[in-house]
């Protein structure tokens, strides 16, 4: 098979099943089947793409040559496992995590196995397909499946690098503190708007500006010039008012606001916004505000 001729199932039809359905399709490649434990919430996907739709993902396996397995990290093995006969196709999974371990059942049974994972944040109501393209996308699997994942991604807009096995975890850690864990840090700070009698919308609208920048900064300047803010100026003042109002209006904050600056503070001297004496004596401000 050439790459755009092979066929596509993609089992597991949530953000990121969704999102790379639609921008395989697209692309030009064939989408035969999706397979979902949930079938209506997915119907409007498969009519949209004119795949049969299924709960079987050994069904939906039969119909492609490509096997995209779109389920939670803990669900990858025990889903390959119910695919039967998968000779001579391309089982790949999306999981940022996991190594090609977890498909070592389908490799068993014949199939050429190999991972995708795209490094973006894929929201359910989100931008869908359309987030993909420019995101980098880690890639493995075996010479057939390598090559071919290679060209699906350049085809679907994503940049493919390749991450060694035994820093897959490394990998994803540091995908998830900005994809996962930054989001719960922007839900905290919308919420504070709240007091200010302003509601959540408002609050969203105005972080989610000031995020997108804080990202193109990151990609253009890089490290440690994109990182700003109280610490890096030294600001000790300001950082004591923030530890002041936090203590009254959200101290579950406090400990994670204290561990932010610190984190801040390297990148600070190596910039040479701030000596170690005047780094130090932010550490100091930030153990006496946290009962330290």
């Amino acid at each position: 098979m050439t790459e755009q001729s092979a066929t596509i199932c993609v089992i597991g039809v949530g953000a990121m099943g969704t999102a790379l359905a639609q921008g395989a399709n697209k692309s030009g490649y064939r989408i035969t089947a999706l397979s979902s434990r949930h079938p209506e919430r997915s119907r409007h996907v498969a009519n949209e793409l004119g795949a049969h739709l299924t709960d079987s993902p050994a069904a939906a396996a039969e119909m492609a040559d490509v096997i995209m397995l779109c389920v939670p990290d803990d669900a990858i093995a025990p889903v390959a496992s119910e695919l039967g006969d998968v000779r001579g196709k391309i089982v790949v999974h999306t999981a940022g995590s996991r190594g090609l371990a977890v498909l070592d059942v389908a490799a068993g049974r014949g199939a050429e196995t190999g991972s995708l994972h795209p490094v973006m944040v894929v929201a359910t109501g989100g931008r869908g397909h359309e987030a993909l393209r420019g995101a980098t996308a880690a890639i493995d699997g075996s010479d057939r499946a390598q090559a071919w994942l290679t060209n699906f991604a350049k085809d679907l807009g994503l940049e493919p690098v390749t991450i060694p096995a035994s820093h897959r975890v490394l990998y994803h850690l540091s995908a998830s503190m900005v994809g996962g864990l930054m989001t719960g840090l922007l839900a905290s700070a919308v919420d504070l708007w709240g007091q200010l009698d302003l509601d959540r919308e408002t609050g969203a609208r105005a972080m989610g500006r000031m995020v997108q920048e804080a990202g193109r900064n990151l990609e253009r300047l890089g490290v440690p010039h994109a990182v700003m803010g109280p610490a890096v100026r030294g600001d000790t003042g300001t950082i004591e008012e923030h530890l002041r109002v936090l203590a009254i209006n959200a101290p579950q904050l406090v400990p994670l606001y204290r561990d932010l600056v610190t984190l801040c503070l390297p990148y600070a001297i190596e910039r040479g916004m701030l000596d170690s004496q005047r780094a130090k004596s932010i550490s100091e401000v930030l153990g006496e505000n946290t009962g330290l």
